[in-house]
């Protein structure tokens, strides 16, 4: 499968290669002017450079947040019992399936099936 997926790509590259020096200068040309255009774009545009800039300022807080909330789940949850009756004031930031006293505490009533299905036996 390797083999096959990197015949297919080597091939596609072949294809887009240009065969002569026109094609060459073509295809710098209009490189050229990309990378041109991309260059000027926040002048041309500077509403949209701010909101974009605006927009990347807030998934970066966002981020940050998350990636310190996961390290203090990861802290808290991998303290042990002997930090949580030290921290016993503290509020605990691991949800309830997460911690350890929250096991078992389903009722008989719980534990009981509610429906068991139509019954096997023909005529009943």
């Amino acid at each position: 499968m390797f083999l096959i997926r990197t015949a297919f790509w080597l091939a596609l590259l072949v294809m887009l290669l240009p065969t002569n020096e026109e094609e060459q200068r073509q295809v710098y040309g209009t490189a050229e002017a990309a990378v041109r255009d991309v260059k000027t774009f926040c002048v041309r545009n500077p509403d949209v450079c701010t909101n974009g800039k605006s927009a990347l300022d807030t998934f970066g807080q966002k981020a940050e947040f998350g990636a310190r909330m996961v390290m203090d789940f990861i802290k808290d949850f991998t303290a042990g019992q002997a930090t949580a009756s030290a921290d016993s004031e503290r509020p605990s930031r691991i949800p309830t399936m997460f911690r350890r006293e929250s096991h078992g505490t389903l009722t008989a009533d719980d534990l009981r099936p509610g429906w068991t299905g139509p019954s096997s036996q023909p005529g009943v």
